[in-house]
């Protein structure tokens, strides 16, 4: 693949303008308690799936204002505990974190904080997120996120109403949209697969409150097969390559997204 072009001064200025917004938007909410160096501001939640309260510490990942002015700041919360240092749990998602803030008289307040909304992605990181529409007028969040451990990789979307309270996925766990076991040796017996897929709304077909999501995947599994050689070598395995496509839908059904049409070969493995 050619070498992606460096980012342009328009790029790196934007880039910078978003940090300096989203630095604003935290000392909203944490004032001095906000660290700007270290990008992170503590704070004690319950964690969903764990009883009692712990010290996290906030980290802001992407920020977005909404059609009615509103701004809403997506951060990750890390468990803070002593003598942990630097270490993280690779089985372990990130919690998502939603503030939505309102300016008045030129300042920033919160006005909402959904805390520890789901558990998303590995290496306790919550993924990238994308701002988007789930339907006409009403924003919502995509959250790309992911594992890659042990010699296996997998990516999964997961949806957010942000105009909902309180906020859930409207995806469950996740929907499966790429996985691949890129430390496979073709030689053995393990079947080798890499998948992908893009995504995109379409009108819901039903009437749903939501778009419907479509999938269109690529990809391959290699599954193997013994070739025979003579003499006393016996057999060997030989790449048997299976080129893999296909489409999947989803729809909304008033609870979450689920399979209309199609299959979703991410999900397979």
């Amino acid at each position: 693949m050619p070498a992606s072009a460096p980012p342009t001064a328009e790029q790196l200025e934007a880039e910078a303008a978003a940090l300096r917004e989203r630095a604003v938007l935290m000392h909203a909410i944490f004032g001095e308690k906000f660290d700007p160096t270290a990008n992170e501001a503590p704070m004690e939640l319950s964690a969903p799936d764990q009883p009692g309260v712990r010290m996290y510490a906030i980290e802001p990942v992407a920020h977005a204002f909404l059609p009615n002015g509103d701004a809403a700041l997506v951060a990750n919360a890390l468990r803070v505990e002593a003598g942990r240092g630097d270490s993280r749990d690779p089985n372990e998602g990130g919690l998502l974190n939603i503030f939505i803030l309102r300016k008045a008289d030129g300042r920033w307040s919160l006005l909402k904080h959904h805390a520890n909304v789901a558990r998303l992605g590995g290496w306790e990181r919550i993924g990238t997120a994308t701002f988007m529409h789930l339907a006409a007028g009403k924003p919502g969040l995509a959250m790309l996120h992911g594992t890659a451990i042990g010699g296996y990789a997998d990516r999964r979307l997961s949806l957010f109403d942000l105009g909902a309270d309180p906020i859930r996925s409207l995806t469950g766990g996740g929907i499966a949209i790429a996985t691949s076991n890129p430390s496979c040796e073709p030689e053995e017996e393990e079947t080798c697969y890499d998948i992908v897929s893009g995504w995109r709304f379409a009108l819901a077909a039903g009437g749903a409150a939501y778009n419907d999501l479509v999938f269109q995947f690529r990809g391959q599994d290699d599954s193997k097969k013994e070739r025979r050689r003579k003499g006393k070598e016996g057999p060997r395995l030989v790449s048997d390559i299976t080129r893999l496509g296909g489409a999947a839908r989803y729809a909304y059904d008033g609870k979450t997204y689920v399979l209309v049409e199609g299959k979703n070969l991410a999900a397979r493995h």
